[in-house]
């Protein structure tokens, strides 16, 4: 039978062993009992044959040959780097015994690998923005399917970037002219022959420097300057950009000239020589194509045009031109830091300084319209500029420089932007967030909450900039003033008295006290700076007085409560010496706001000398500028010889200051006979602001309509 003989051939070979396995074994990897033939082949009836195994010579070490799969993967990544929509298999099986190439293991750290939806194969729903730099252009897309797409590709109707030079066509000029044409038909043949002589140039950058660069920080001096220069050579070969950076340097210093120094430089008036690069500015800023410019040099331009601007421009025109300039910094993608784009830490701070410039100016101008800043303006991650000076930065570090303690001339910016992050921390009144003054006025957040957020920020300024404080030096002043001024303008609407207007409950002592005393140092700081000691004179030419009117409602209605004391005495003089630097109410053309103020400066008045008599204290002595409100309001007819507009330039124009409440007569000798106007506005008692909630929205429509008017301030 087969299995006996098998058996007794088992039998008869059982002492020859093998010293190796079997190839089947081998194979199979199974253990083998080395006999001749094994049992596990006679199990399986296979034939066993033992074939000494070769073990090759060592080779050099070689990569391993690719497999296709690896492969496959590897072109998928590339094709994700470009921007295309992978979608991955549901049948791949990535169980490849090859190893895997080098590329295969690493990825493109800018590249960002999200899944999509098999219902959105071209990436509609969530696309990966990209960046584009070319020749000192940029454009960001955020948007399918042109972020997809490489560097080269761009809608048809949009610009290449980077690729038609200089905006000369007739096309762009027309489109640019249609926001800054040439004013009253004044355009001047060539821009070159307004440079100033090198004399006066190299005054113009120590004016710039030390009165405009710390308001207005975004340029960085040293590499313009080398630019500025550069160009100069050869002026009528300067770029359009460049052009247009340099006019609006020339016109920002201009206006912060005073009527002598402009004398000095020029040899014409200070309002000539302001109109006069305000027309070149606005010129340049044509010839650039600001309106389709992808050059982050032009935007600086014209930030710093509409910032010289608010002396000659309503607001609501300036609303209008702050809108168009986030949009064009969102297309340059300055809303997105830097940091994220793979820029260089120079391109990424200075890009940081841009974009907030652009949301504090926005910030401020909405505020003064009483509307909401744009919402562009939340939707970006741009960190705040580093508190560094020019000299820490330059085009060709790699590594960002470290943070100074103290004050610098960025300090304003980084104050700034800190201020905007502590109005964020309040629940906002419209989905996305909201940047606003009035989100510290919500009564739904209770008072110790607002305390402590307002204590957080006051504490971190002042172990950041206030503990560094050289009061010798004007730029330390003023920004000790600008923090302090801030300051009390949050618990100013922290504790805002209109809160409680359509509340039952009343305000208590403590909040009226807090509004009051706030109130009052507000006053104080703005009369402080305009006074010029310290050297602050050098920066009125930024203040203006749009936040001023609440502030003073706000006091008059103390006021009118505390009708006596010391802090009311005190309170009469600020108000004395405001209207010295702000005569709303003494001018010929006035509105509704300044006739409201001036009948309530007069009610409080004659309670507080009724209080005095009442009390028995001397009766207070009228000031002259209390004498001037009521001529006013009792028109005088005078010869045509004799009468005159009493300010003619509110924004350019300032007053003797003077001491203990008093002004001189002549300060408010004018023609009032355009006054009898004044009484169809009937102004509501000052008492019913605190029970009528829409006396506060009357009083805040009125702002906004005298809004077109205001000069706007960017403390």
């Amino acid at each position: 039978m087969p299995n006996s003989s098998v058996t007794s051939h088992q039998l008869g070979l059982e002492d020859v062993l093998k010293n190796y396995s079997c190839l089947i074994c081998r194979q199979r990897k199974v253990k083998c009992d080395r006999r001749a033939p094994c049992s596990n082949c006679v199990k399986a009836e296979k034939q066993c044959s033992f074939i000494p195994p070769v073990r090759g010579k060592r080779k050099r070490t070689k990569p391993r040959k690719e497999g296709i799969h690896a492969k496959l993967k590897r072109y998928e990544e590339l094709l994700k780097s470009y921007g295309a929509n992978i979608e991955p298999s549901e049948e791949f099986d990535d169980s490849d015994t090859d190893t895997a190439s080098q590329p295969d293991l690493e990825t493109d750290k800018g590249a960002e690998i999200r899944s999509k939806p098999r219902n959105d194969p071209f990436g509609l729903e969530e696309t990966k923005p990209r960046l584009i730099t070319k020749e000192g252009m940029s454009s960001y897309f955020e948007s399918a399917p042109w972020s997809n797409l490489g560097d080269e590709s761009h809608h048809p109707e949009v610009g290449e970037v980077g690729g038609a030079g200089e905006p000369t066509d007739e096309l762009t000029a027309n489109e640019s002219g249609m926001f800054l044409d040439p004013e009253f038909g004044n355009k001047f043949a060539n821009l070159a022959e307004l440079h100033p002589s090198p004399p006066i140039l190299l005054k113009l950058k120590e004016i710039y420097l030390d009165r405009t660069d710390p308001l207005i920080k975004i340029l960085h001096l040293p590499t313009f300057w080398s630019a500025l220069t550069n160009g100069l050579r050869s002026p009528r070969d300067m770029s359009k950009s460049l052009e247009a950076l340099v006019f609006a340097f020339y016109f920002a210093t201009v206006n912060a000239l005073k009527g002598d120094e402009c004398e000095s430089l020029f040899g014409t008036s200070q309002p000539t020589t302001y109109s006069r690069y305000r027309f070149a500015t606005r010129q340049a800023l044509v010839n650039a194509g600001f309106l389709s410019t992808s050059n982050p040099m032009t935007l600086q331009a014209y930030t710093m045009f509409i910032m010289s601007v608010r002396n000659s421009y309503r607001c609501d025109t300036l609303f209008v031109l702050m809108g168009v300039a986030i949009r064009l910094a969102r297309k340059m993608g300055l809303h997105r830091d830097g940091t994220s784009l793979g820029l260089s830490p120079f391109e990424t701070e200075m890009r940081r300084r841009l974009w907030f410039q652009l949301v504090h100016m926005d910030f401020r101008i909405a505020d003064v319209m009483g509307a909401r800043p744009s919402l562009d303006l939340l939707c970006g991650d741009t960190k705040p500029p580093l508190n560094v000076e020019d000299d820490d930065l330059y085009p060709d570090m790699v590594d960002p420089p470290p943070e100074r303690e103290g004050i610098t001339a960025i300090t304003l910016c980084v104050m700034r932007c800190d201020l905007l992050e502590t109005l964020r921390k309040f629940p906002a009144s419209c989905p996305g967030g909201d940047l606003r003054w009035e989100v510290l006025s919500n009564p739904s957040i209770p008072f110790t909450k607002k305390e402590n957020v307002i204590n957080e920020i006051e504490d971190k300024w002042e172990r950041r900039f206030m503990r560094y404080c050289d009061p010798s030096n004007s730029l330390h002043s003023y920004v000790s003033i600008s923090i302090r001024s801030s300051i009390c303008r949050l618990r100013i609407f922290a504790h805002n008295p209109r809160q409680f207007a359509s509340s039952p409950a009343k305000a208590s002592e403590r909040e009226r006290r807090m509004v009051f005393a706030n109130a009052t140092k507000l006053l104080e700081y703005v009369i402080l700076v305009q006074k010029g000691s310290h050297g602050l004179d050098k920066y009125t030419w930024q203040l203006g007085s749009s936040f001023l009117w609440n502030t003073m409602l706000y006091v008059l209605i103390e006021m009118r409560h505390r009708k006596t004391g010391p802090e009311v005495d005190r309170s009469w003089q600020l108000i004395g010496s405001l209207f010295s630097y702000y005569p709303i109410v003494f001018e010929k053309f006035t509105g509704a706001v300044s006739a409201a103020l001036g009948k309530w400066t007069l009610t409080v008045w004659d309670g507080y000398v009724a209080a005095s008599k009442a009390e028995g204290l001397p009766e207070p002595v009228t000031p002259q500028y209390i004498d001037a409100i009521r001529r006013c309001r009792r028109p005088i007819i005078r010869s045509p010889s004799t009468t005159g507009d009493l300010v003619t330039d509110t924004g350019s124009t300032t007053l003797a200051p003077f001491s203990s409440g008093e002004v001189t007569s002549q300060i408010y000798d004018g023609n009032f006979s355009e006054f009898e106007s004044l009484e169809s506005y009937q102004s509501p008692d000052l008492l019913s602001f605190e029970m009528d909630p829409n006396q506060w929205e009357q009083w805040e429509q009125l702002l906004a309509e005298q809004s077109g008017s205001t000069r706007i301030d960017y403390i």
